[in-house]
């Protein structure tokens, strides 16, 4: 057939829905869409390069916050094992994953045939729910640390069946990717079509479903979550400033509103264009094609943001927290980068003399060695360092004698893990 009469059949049977070619014997006519097999060389080095960046770093940053909970038992908290499980979500997502999307994407045909029409929409939905689980529960420790009282908080013990229960409803979830969807070939004269096709009257549904678990309910609790913990600090301000103090809590609030801001930025920015994508591919016509263009595009770069999102939560809930920081100056292996030194995303710390000191924490000191003290001067020693004695108790031991011995003075630190 001549390049005329094949671009005559293109117009033709571009008025055709894809119901009706489905229908149809199309062995009998040519393929109606322009045969491009593979795409240029170019486009694939330019795709493959930014995909590499964002797994190689996600991957490494990943690891990083894995391997030094691993090393480190003094980090073995339940508000450290989410921060452990959202590291090992976005470890797998970018391993398994992004692969997936490039080979969908370069080739004409789809090429995964059975097993990734099967597999392919099920491991990265189970993969990103779980990892929407994990940003959860970390927003809910952090949540319950900051505005709850201690019944409320994850213990340690609870931590690990949450996070089992998280994968197990993640999968459960996922289900439907691998059920309603079927490997497809179709035979024209001139090309043996090969694609992935979905239940439209399940997955349409399902399509609104997802983009609330991936986008709106993360993105509902974060808000809710750190926009509590700025209220309780704003709150906590201004009543100790009433009485003279509140500079500590001052210093905090800044801090706290950087790392607000990143969490809040990082997440709207990352997920909202994969809801733009799925609202516009629902408003498609189904004809032929309805998906190149302006809408490939778009389904590449939401779902590239999507991993870069992946890639940039260590440095949100690990790198900016001073505990993960020191273990990692402490770890063999991971102390040769010196990430302690680097300036983090949202905050900035200086490591040249040492680990610094806690700025964001108030310090009380603990005489120990000491001659049996009255209650009455701990009450004082209380009200004039404003301590809370919700918060802190301040335990001093027993004597029944006096000693000459030398008095010892040791730091008593606050914790302060729901500002990092």
């Amino acid at each position: 057939m001549h390049d005329h009469d094949f671009r005559t059949f293109s117009r033709y049977w571009s008025n055709w829905s894809v119901d009706e070619l489905n229908n149809m014997d199309t062995s009998v006519f040519p393929f109606p869409n322009t045969l491009w097999h593979v795409k240029s060389a170019k486009e694939i080095a330019l795709k493959s390069s930014a995909m590499l960046v964002v797994g190689i770093m996600g991957i490494f940053l990943n690891t990083v916050i894995i391997a030094i909970l691993i090393k480190n038992k003094w980090l073995w908290t339940a508000s450290n094992y989410l921060v452990g499980n959202l590291a090992l979500v976005d470890l797998l997502t970018l391993v398994v994953c992004p692969w997936f999307m490039l080979v969908r994407d370069f080739y004409q045909n789809y090429v995964l045939r059975n097993f990734g029409c099967k597999f392919e929409g099920f491991l990265q939905a189970t993969f990103l729910l779980a990892s929407v689980g994990a940003v959860m529960l970390v927003s809910y420790d952090r949540l319950a640390a900051a505005a709850m009282n201690a019944d409320a908080r994850v213990t340690k013990a609870a931590a690990p069946k949450l996070i089992v229960a998280s994968w197990a409803i993640a999968v459960i979830l996922s289900l439907p990717w691998s059920i309603n969807r079927e490997f497809v070939m179709r035979q024209w004269i001139n090309y043996l079509e090969m694609y992935c096709a979905e239940d439209l009257s399940v997955l349409t549904v399902y399509w609104h479903f997802i983009i609330i678990l991936l986008v709106w309910l993360p993105l509902g609790l974060m808000i809710i979550t750190y926009g509590t913990i700025m209220w309780r600090l704003e709150w906590s301000a201004r009543e100790l400033s009433s009485r003279g103090g509140g500079q500590m809590v001052t210093k905090v609030r800044g801090r706290a509103m950087k790392i607000t801001a990143c969490v809040l930025l990082a997440a709207a920015i990352c997920r909202m264009p994969y809801t733009v994508l799925v609202y516009w591919r629902n408003n498609l016509s189904l004809e032929i094609n309805s998906v190149d263009g302006a809408y490939s595009v778009m389904w590449f770069i939401a779902n590239y943001l999507i991993y870069f999102n992946c890639a940039i939560n260590p440095l949100i809930y690990g790198f900016t927290n001073i505990r993960f920081r020191r273990a990692m100056d402490r770890t063999p292996g991971i102390a040769w980068f010196k990430f302690g030194s680097w300036c983090c995303v949202c905050a900035t710390f200086n490591m040249k003399n040492g680990p610094p000191p806690d700025k964001n924490m108030a310090k009380i000191f603990v005489i120990e060695n000491s001659p049996r003290p009255n209650k009455k001067f701990s009450r004082v020693i209380k009200n004039i360092l404003l301590i809370n004695r919700d918060t802190v108790e301040l335990s001093l031991p027993k004597v029944e004698e006096v000693t000459t011995k030398p008095t010892k003075i040791t730091p008593l630190k606050i914790d302060n893990n729901i500002y990092s």
